[in-house]
């Protein structure tokens, strides 16, 4: 596995902890982990895009 695909893979734990988090009604722990993730996620995005 490259490193870019372990980064990738790392983001789905996260997410599977804030369906956990939505389904007990934490929606602001939910939505703080979500926005992480995509913050998270824009960076491996412009990595790419600058050939890192």
């Amino acid at each position: 596995m490259t490193d870019k695909e372990l980064s990738f893979c790392a983001l789905c734990g996260p997410l599977e902890d804030a369906i956990e988090m939505m389904d007990s009604g934490n929606m602001a722990g939910a939505r703080a982990v979500m926005k992480r993730v995509l913050a998270q996620a824009q960076e491996l995005c412009d990595q790419e895009k600058s050939g890192g």
